[in-house]
Formats: C-alpha cells, structure tokens, sequence
C-alpha cells in the first residue's frame, strides 16, 4: 500500500464496497472509527513525508505552547498547517504572511476537527536561504531599534592595558591576534574561552560578554574586549547573528571591537560593535593603533617639554637677574626705615580708625538704652496711666456736654407741648364734653341721645348735666 499513488488511493476508496451480510450492513459505523479508516486510506495513500509549495497566510505563533500555526495556498486550494514547538524553535527565520515557502512534512487527520492538516517538521523560502532571510529580518529590526546607531557606539580607548580576546583557543584567529598583541609586552592580555560556531555557541558568546562587564572590578579594571573568529560560511558565522550576541554588545559598558570572518564577511555583531575591523588581525591592530605610535610621540614630547623647560628656565633666570638688580638689594637699611615709618602711618591710622569706631560704638550704645527706657515697663506704665487720665477728662466733658444738650432739648419739648396742650386751650375760653359713662371725647352731637350724662369741663372746673334734646342746633348755625 506505501507504493500506492494518491489516484490509485482515491479509486479504492470511490470504488463500491464489497457486498456484505445483511448483519454488517445494519451495524453502523462510530465517528471515530470513520475517521479512523480516513486516516489510514490517507497514510496509505501518501508518501510518509512530503514536500509542499505555497504561498503562508495566517500565520500565529501560540504564546502559551509555543507551536505554530499557519495556511499554505495557491491559486485554487489551501491546506492548514501546524508545527509543533520543537520543529519551531530551530527556525533561523520569523515567517510572515504572503511568504512563498516550502514546507516538509506528513499529511494526517486531526480527529477532533475532523479535517487533515500538514504537519511540518522544516520551512524553507522559496528562491533564497533561510539564514539569508534571517539575517535581514533581524537587521532591519535591530536597525528599526536604534542599535547600529553611530552617535551609540563607545569610543576605543587610546592606549588600553588590559585587553579581553573573546574567542575560541583553538582557532588559528586567537594566533593571528597574539602575533600583534605580543608586540607590547606591557599590555596585559586575557583570554575568555568561547566556542564559536555550532549549536549553543551564541548563547556563550552573549553570557561572556555580560560576565565580563559585571565583572570588571574584580578582574582589576578592563579597556576594551576583542572579540574576533576567522572566516568562514554563513552557517558557520550564525553565532555572531544572533539577537542575544547583538543586544550584550549594546548594553555592554565596555567598548568591544570585533574582527570576525573575512573583509567581505559583515555580520550582526559587526554592526552593533562600537568599531568593526574586518578580520581578526585588523581588529589586534586597532586596539593597538596609538600604541604603535607611542614611542614617537613620547620622542616628540619629551623633545617639546624640554624646549618649555629651557624657556622657563631662562625667563626665571631673567627675572631672578631683575631682582637682583632692585634697590632693595643695593640699600637694604633704606628699605627697612620706609618700611619702618609705613608701619607708623598705618597704626596711627588704624588708632584713628579704633576711636572712631568707639565714639560710634558709645553713640548707638547711647540710643539703645534710650530706645530700652522708652520700652521698660515702668515707662510703658506712666504713659498709659497719663493715657487713661486724658481720656477720664474727656469723658467727664463729652458727658456734661451731653447733658446740657438732653436737657436743652427736653426743656424744648416741655415748651411745646405746654403750648400745644388742652389745659391752655381751655383758658381761651373753649370747654371740652366728655361722656360719663367712659370719659371718651364728645367730638360730634350724633355720639349724644337724650338722656346721656356728659361733663363740661371748662379752665377753671367743670359742671355734669343731661342731654335733652338731640336736636338743638349744632354750633355757629
């Protein structure tokens, strides 16, 4: 059956079931068994792996278990495709949707879906490799991020004493480096031991370089760090290409100089390097550039140093000469007494200035215990109670004012209502009527009945009658 081809499959199972007894016939099938019977028309139909061609879409990386899954097309059909975590994980290259790939891999059934699916074990791009595609997905993401930038990269320092070969000691690079680094012997060089090619070997190259930078102090200060390999093909450089190598040179805190491969070879770790020779030797020399100059330009300043030096020496000599030739040294008594008599002028001065200093001093002395006095408490005392005496007699004043102007004024009323008084009115002769029987006004004859009691009263007493008659006539008719 393995020898079979998918037509020869496909007639056998469109071909017409054998006939059976009748109890077969009855008895029905499970879903499972039927999927089962599927699976196994499809493996023996299939070759066991296959080699399929197409065009990538939806392709999803499952965060949790890490497999992927994606859709192979072409024109006029598709087939689902799924690759398990271990198969994933060895990708050199991120597929993307509209990616034209080759997929390898087994045909088979997923029974809880009921559908059959590839199940792949390799992809490859279609018309270049793997790691080609690779290398550029990574260089334009690491570029996207600001690691190759020039304004990033650390300077080399000029003349460095402590050096660190990250390299493989069995490699014919760790030579070619000794032969220049040899040169100066004063130069302490040390050796970190890293595989550099084949599985794993990024992984070590990348912890290297972060041990080193957290270890610097204890290895007693380190300048720079080459790390370098001889050449070779692109599958044996993938270690300087990977993300982990380039994103350790970037946080290293030591400058780091690679020399990796041939001229033409140009790898990840080149790119984020903070100077990139192109070959292992080139890189020794560049480390060592101004120590291969050193000697000259100690020649050079020492030769500068001592044409400074005699120059100061003969401006010094110049001026000791200058000295020499001052008055001082010709008439030293002289010099002594106008020093002498200026120690005079400066103590009477400085006396004048002490007196004064004192007469000021007594003068603010004297205005401070004026200013003390006015603010003691007996002052203060005095000058309130002679506050309080003021305002005593302003009181008594304010008040016998204002009793001469309550009284003026209340003798004003008094005037006025005398004047305007019933008592006076009366002794012009008019008389005031009051009832009898509740003393109220008798204002208008209609308020009388015959009979009513009312009182007279006149200015000098008053007399009580009756009315009889309501309508005698009202007075002036």
């Amino acid at each position: 059956m393995a020898g079979q081809g998918f037509f020869e499959m496909r007639e056998k199972l469109l071909k017409p079931p054998a006939p059976s007894s009748k109890t077969d016939e009855d008895k029905p099938l499970t879903i499972s068994q039927l999927t089962q019977m599927i699976e196994k028309a499809i493996k023996s139909g299939l070759p066991a792996q296959v080699l399929v061609k197409g065009e990538t879409s939806n392709f999803k990386l499952h965060s949790a278990s890490g497999h992927a899954y994606f859709t192979l097309k072409d024109a006029k059909a598709c087939i689902d495709c799924v690759m398990f975590r271990d198969d994933a994980t060895k990708l050199k290259f991120s597929p993307e949707d509209g990616m034209e790939l080759l997929a390898t891999g087994r045909v088979a059934v997923y029974p809880a879906r009921g559908r059959y699916q590839l199940y792949v074990t390799a992809l490859d791009p279609v018309g270049q490799g793997a790691l080609e595609l690779a290398f550029r997905q990574l260089c334009a993401k690491l570029e996207r991020e600001g690691l190759f930038a020039a304004e990033r990269k650390r300077a080399i320092p000029k003349y460095p004493m402590r050096v660190v070969l990250v390299t493989s000691t069995q490699t014919a690079a760790m030579q070619d480096m000794l032969k220049v680094l040899r040169r100066f012997p004063w130069v302490t060089i040390l050796v970190y031991h890293v595989p550099v090619q084949g599985d794993g070997a990024a992984e070590k190259i990348a912890a290297a370089i972060v041990h080193l930078n957290a270890s610097e102090k204890r290895a007693g200060g380190i300048d720079a760090i080459l790390l370098g390999r001889g050449g070779g093909s692109l599958e044996d450089l993938w270690a300087f290409n990977v993300e982990a190598v380039a994103r350790a040179i970037v946080a290293s805190k030591i400058p780091i100089v690679t020399g990796i491969g041939h001229e033409i070879d140009v790898s990840i770790a080149d790119l984020c390097a903070d100077y990139h020779a192109h070959t292992p030797t080139e890189a020794a020399q560049v480390i060592m550039t101004h120590w291969r100059t050193a000697e000259e330009v100690l020649q050079t300043g020492s030769f500068r140093l001592g044409r400074a030096m005699r120059a100061t020496l003969q401006e010094t000599r110049q001026r000791l000469d200058a000295i020499a030739r001052h008055d001082f040294f010709h008439r030293p008594v002289q010099r002594i007494q106008a020093m002498q008599q200026l120690i005079d002028d400066r103590q009477r001065e400085l006396a004048m200035v002490m007196s004064a200093s004192m007469h000021e001093m007594k003068l603010r002395l004297t205005r401070q215990e004026s200013r003390l006095g006015q603010r003691h408490p007996r002052h203060l005392m005095k000058l309130m109670r002679q506050r309080l005496e003021h305002l005593g007699l302003r009181l008594d004043r304010n008040v016998r004012d204002e009793l001469v102007r309550r009284r003026l004024a209340i003798e004003n009323l008094d005037k006025r209502l005398e004047a305007i008084s019933p008592q006076r009115v009366l002794s012009r002769g008019y008389t005031m009527t009051l009832s009898k029987k509740d003393g109220k006004l008798i204002r208008s004859a209609s308020m009388l009945k015959t009979g009513d009691r009312i009182i007279t009263r006149f200015a000098d007493g008053q007399v009580e009658s009756t009315v009889d008659d309501s309508r005698q006539l009202k007075l002036f008719e």
